[in-house]
């Protein structure tokens, strides 16, 4: 029998960025290995990836605008609104449960799949007032899911119980939880153009406005936590590019590599921040890592880590790459 399998793009290159034009050769020069999927060359539904999770297996799950993929020991599985109880064909966010359930936010209503069982809400069924789902978060230390939408912050306890949280109405970008369990998101104010990023703890919030900060206009677009538990903002406008990271209330902006623009999406791996925008690039230094994936000109909107030390990156209009470094 034909063994079904995406066809793997191996491709070793020589991690540089441009600048107006000109190569930068970094001093994190090496060698790398990439991994391609896209709908050409493998079972990827559609080349727009929004959002990626990744289990304690290697399982992979991939939400594109036509539907939700799980790659489980090289078997794609494909899940769309005519074969499975998932509200909407495009998935918008992604997060997972310590046991591998997944959380798939869409834009029509929300889905939780365990494998077998499909639970779906929608303002129709649950307390949600918007269904179209920005983001999501789960703590795995109290198995509470957080839910951002266009229209307010919903929680789901360990029972599945959802509380619709009042933001006004602001949208919700991005949000994620501390070491302690409190909840930091990040809003988008429209009627005033200004972004927010605020914690929620204990039924308080404490609000951070962007514009005071000195960006104004600015989107919160990702959040991450740190191992000394600060948090960490990507921040992206008109005049911003940006990451910021708060320690005990004080901010601080993270030297911008040259070249890097665009920026989307955060990951952390040990000490090094990952930024996902026109490129990828390693915050910290201006003279740090920056790299393009090869033949492509697109956004990177998500990103994600395996066992393995292979970052997964999610593109607008690429599909799905797999980053890694061979010395």
């Amino acid at each position: 029998m034909k063994r079904q399998l995406a066809l793997l793009s191996m491709i070793f290159v020589t991690a540089s960025c441009s600048v107006e034009n000109t190569e930068i050769t970094t001093p994190q020069e090496h060698e790398v290995e990439w991994i391609i999927y896209n709908k050409e060359n493998s079972k990827l539904p559609d080349n727009q990836v929004n959002a990626l999770a990744i289990d304690d297996q290697d399982n992979k799950w991939i939400g594109t605008a036509k539907g939700l993929v799980r790659i489980k020991n090289e078997t794609w599985t494909i899940f769309t609104h005519a074969n499975s109880s998932l509200p909407s064909d495009h998935v918008t966010a992604l997060t997972l449960e310590n046991d591998g359930t997944v959380w798939v936010g869409t834009d029509d209503g929300l889905a939780r799949f365990d494998g077998n069982n499909w639970s779906v809400y929608t303002n129709e069924n649950s307390v949600l007032t918007n269904n179209n789902i920005k983001c999501l978060a789960h703590d795995t230390k109290v198995n509470v899911t957080w839910i951002g939408t266009d229209e307010g912050l919903v929680k789901a306890d360990k029972n599945l119980s959802l509380e619709h949280i009042s933001v006004a109405d602001n949208t919700i970008l991005s949000v994620t939880t501390d070491h302690y369990g409190a909840l930091w998101v990040g809003f988008f104010k429209s009627f005033a153009f200004i972004g927010q990023i605020s914690k929620y703890e204990n039924g308080v919030w404490q609000h951070h406005n962007l514009h005071n900060l000195g960006y104004p206009s600015s989107f919160p677009y990702g959040l991450a936590i740190d191992k000394n538990n600060a948090v960490l903002a990507v921040l992206a406008g008109t005049s911003t590019r940006a990451v910021i990271r708060n320690n005990e209330s004080n901010w601080e902006e993270i030297t911008r590599p040259d070249g890097a623009r665009g920026l989307k999406t955060i990951l952390l791996e040990d000490e090094k921040i990952w930024v996902g925008g026109n490129s990828l690039a390693i915050f910290g230094s201006k003279n740090a890592e920056c790299v393009q994936i090869p033949g492509q000109e697109t956004l990177i909107q998500a990103m994600a880590l395996d066992s393995k030390g292979r970052k997964w990156l999610g593109t607008m209009a690429g599909g799905l790459a797999g980053y890694k470094p061979i010395k």
